[in-house]
């Protein structure tokens, strides 16, 4: 049976084409991906261009085609770049399968706190080299396991889940943004909160609020609990409890 044809304008096919051949290439994969991701960083991901990344490198347009066929392909460069930084120095990864999961969890959250942008982009993901040695990477950090093969990926996506969707909330600007100051609600929400509370219709958000640990006036409440939710040492202790809740099991067999 053929394979199914695959359209020219496929991103990943960007991986199964030599680059240029020329003895001395006036530029890479690497640098162009480098120099994607540097304005991504520094002006947000819809500054990125064919034209603003030829211009960072000081070539012309048409050049970076030669190179790269088109936007598609670019954004999967980018990616891939940031899955690069996600990775484990080999030497550095641990040979306890908790702790060096833990150190790829890590590696991961901090790869997304560097490049806020990529949280916006999941939907533009295509695979590559990188993304491919993450998954080699994690599998070989969970084989001490002995889990069979299907649990083994239940627990790598599982963690890597519970470390997106931390970022996720960790990258909104009004959640535990430390160049902002305190997490705060806007004037408007705690009103709304405070009309809705007064109807009586939320015992235990109230019974919450009213809480010794967080306060009885609604706006200090209120901003008590968003430090709580946004406090940075979540995702140690989040990750640690999803991990004892996997070994338990294990010990259940």
């Amino acid at each position: 049976m053929s394979s199914p044809a695959r359209s020219d304008k496929s991103p990943e096919l960007i991986w199964l084409r030599e680059e240029p051949g020329a003895r001395r290439p006036t530029h890479s994969r690497a640098q162009i991906a480098a120099a994607a991701v540097e304005i991504a960083d520094r002006e947000g991901f819809d500054a990125v261009s064919m034209r603003r990344v030829a211009q960072s490198l000081g070539a012309g347009t048409m050049t970076l085609y030669h190179y790269v066929s088109n936007k598609d392909e670019l954004v999967t460069l980018m990616h891939d770049a940031v899955m690069g930084e996600v990775l484990v120095a080999e030497d550095e990864l641990p040979e306890d399968w908790r702790e060096a999961i833990t150190a790829i969890a890590r590696s991961s959250r901090d790869a997304f706190k560097r490049h806020r942008w990529t949280l916006d982009r999941i939907g533009d993901v295509a695979v590559g080299p990188n993304g491919i040695r993450h998954f080699e990477q994690s599998l070989r950090a969970v084989a001490a396991t002995g889990l069979p093969a299907t649990e083994r990926l239940q627990l790598i996506s599982t963690v890597d889940e519970f470390v997106m969707g931390f970022s996720l909330r960790e990258s909104v600007d009004w959640v535990g943004d430390e160049s902002h100051g305190k997490p705060d609600w806007p004037a408007f929400a705690i009103e709304l909160l405070q009309h809705e509370l007064d109807t009586g219709n939320y015992p235990l958000i109230r019974e919450l609020m009213e809480d010794e640990l967080i306060g009885e006036d609604t706006e200090g409440a209120t901003r008590r609990v968003m430090e709580i939710i946004s406090d940075p040492s979540r995702f140690e202790r989040g990750l640690k409890q999803l991990l004892d809740g996997v070994e338990a099991g294990m010990e259940r067999g």
